[in-house]
């Protein structure tokens, strides 16, 4: 049984909350259209649910909490002066937000596509939960009915999310702030974006849990998801 098979028996098993996925669904029928054009990996024959489609939306909308989040933590470990401190942040985070995240989305979804279309075998020897972590960037078919595979998704892929968030934003603020010592600036990121993340991992369970919001900014992001989708397979069918 091939993963994308897993996860649809997996998440018909379970018993799920009703939901609306309006947003979702359109860029699953888009990304089926592409995928049939494209003859991509067996694998996708099901596109199953690109996790863009649920982490962009919040977290693009949370983009101006988020900056005061983490500029009110640096003002407030370590004493920095406002003005200079959101300025440096309000483009630290317009650069990792905007351009980082999508980027490190396509580069996961590709990574993923490009294993498990190399190593079928090695998606089908692991468990459904191990394999929703792994597959976290896209998941299989039936993982938006599933009460569980979206938010564990989601909370995986805050690290690497994170991680490029810490080091995109120090390389930037630290030309902003160039009397501040490397290492300060080091612990500023690291504890601001673990506040900031936490506090959009809980945007996104949020839009998870009451899907009418969730739709309307979804809809609103749905042309950058697609056309992010859409770059995702064409570079997988070129690889494959």
């Amino acid at each position: 049984m091939s993963y994308n098979q897993r996860g649809a028996a997996a998440a018909q098993s379970q018993t799920v909350r009703p939901m609306s996925a309006r947003g979702w669904r359109e860029i699953l029928v888009c990304a089926t259209v592409l995928a049939v054009t494209l003859r991509p990996f067996p694998a996708l024959a099901n596109i199953g649910l690109p996790m863009v489609a649920v982490f962009l939306p919040p977290a693009w909308f949370a983009l101006i909490p988020i900056i005061i989040i983490e500029s009110a933590y640096g003002v407030w470990r370590f004493r920095m002066a406002a003005s200079p401190t959101y300025a440096a942040v309000a483009t630290a985070n317009c650069i990792s937000t905007l351009i980082g995240l999508p980027i490190t989305w396509v580069v996961l979804a590709l990574g993923q596509l490009l294993l498990f279309g190399w190593l079928p075998e090695f998606s089908m020897a692991l468990p459904l939960g191990v394999m929703t972590v792994v597959g976290a960037p896209w998941l299989g078919p039936g993982a938006e009915e599933s009460p569980w595979m979206v938010p564990l998704a989601s909370a995986a892929l805050t690290v690497p999310f994170y991680t490029m968030s810490v080091v995109c934003e120090y390389l930037v603020v630290r030309r902003f702030m160039p009397d501040f010592s490397r290492q300060v600036l080091r612990s500023w990121m690291l504890g601001a974006n673990a506040a900031s993340y936490a506090f959009l991992l809980l945007v996104t369970l949020a839009g998870w849990m009451w899907p009418k919001t969730f739709d309307r900014m979804s809809a609103m992001v749905f042309p950058v998801t697609t056309w992010l989708v859409e770059r995702v397979l064409h570079l997988a069918a070129l690889l494959q």
